[in-house]
């Protein structure tokens, strides 16, 4: 049996030898140069003699052992593989419904902490762009409402002896003059506050200030309401002054008591987060 094996692997090397050597000779009569055919009899005799020397090297013992070692790796690879995969279909059998209950609240865990992380990245950035949009809204106010607050008025156009004009009727009165000083602390506070929260941007610094900030607007609310300094007689609609006096007190007073629940509230968070901080 060995020697009929041996025979047929040299009989198919022999082959592939003569195969090639025609194929040269082949290419050495279409072109009619010796050397072809020279060189392609000694390419077909080196590829005989490795193959015949490959075939030779499979018989050897120990290439032999090698090529068992290497199947019973793969046949115990492939165990592994089919038990791992058996496994995880024994898994998916239907579990109990407290077992479920582990897995949802395993994962929404995990979804919550990517939402933390992602959430104080961005939190960061977006107070950023909160104090400096307050600091320059605050500046507007602060040129606004000290050089220009005569033009927040109603504007109506009059022809005189053939002679068109703008007209503008004031909103707001004299007694402006009076809530003016408590609305500059007021802005200038604010531009102050929220350049140092630009540079310090710590939680508890970030709730005094703001509970300093809702203090000062609610000095300025509770002054627009006592002093009332609008003339909403200049409008020329029916019983527009009227509905006007009734709304804007309504409005102040909802901001006033927006505010103060807002320093309640921010109070409340800094006791407990000092709280926290002792425990």
């Amino acid at each position: 049996m060995a020697e009929g094996e041996k025979n047929t692997k040299k009989t198919a090397a022999e082959s592939f030898s003569e195969m090639v050597r025609e194929f040269g000779n082949a290419l050495g009569e279409i072109f009619k140069d010796p050397k072809v055919q020279e060189r392609a009899q000694a390419f077909a005799q080196s590829i005989g003699q490795a193959i015949q020397a490959f075939t030779d090297k499979l018989k050897e013992e120990e290439v032999k052992q090698r090529f068992r070692q290497a199947g019973r790796t793969a046949e115990q690879f492939g165990q592994k593989v089919t038990k791992h995969f058996g496994a995880s279909k024994k898994d998916s059998s239907p579990r109990s419904d407290f077992e479920m209950g582990i897995d949802k609240a395993v994962q929404w865990a995990r979804r919550m902490g990517t939402r933390r992380n992602d959430y104080l990245r961005s939190t960061r950035v977006q107070r950023l762009i909160s104090y400096n949009l307050a600091i320059a809204w605050n500046f507007i106010f602060l040129i606004f409402f000290n050089f220009f607050h005569q033009y927040l008025a109603y504007y109506h156009y009059e022809i005189a002896e053939g002679v068109g004009q703008w007209m503008r009727e004031p909103l707001l009165s004299a007694e402006f003059a009076t809530v003016l000083p408590i609305l500059n602390i007021a802005l200038i506070l604010s531009i102050l506050g929220n350049g140092v929260l630009i540079v310090f941007d710590k939680y508890l610094l970030r709730q005094g200030v703001f509970i300093i900030l809702h203090v000062f607007s609610l000095a300025v609310t509770s002054s627009f309401l006592t002093v009332f300094p609008f003339n909403f007689e200049v409008l020329p609609f029916p019983n527009a002054s009227q509905v006007l006096s009734i709304i804007v007190p309504i409005v102040l007073i909802a901001i006033i008591i927006g505010l103060i629940v807002g320093i309640v509230v921010r109070i409340v968070r800094i006791v407990i987060t000092s709280i926290r901080a002792k425990i």
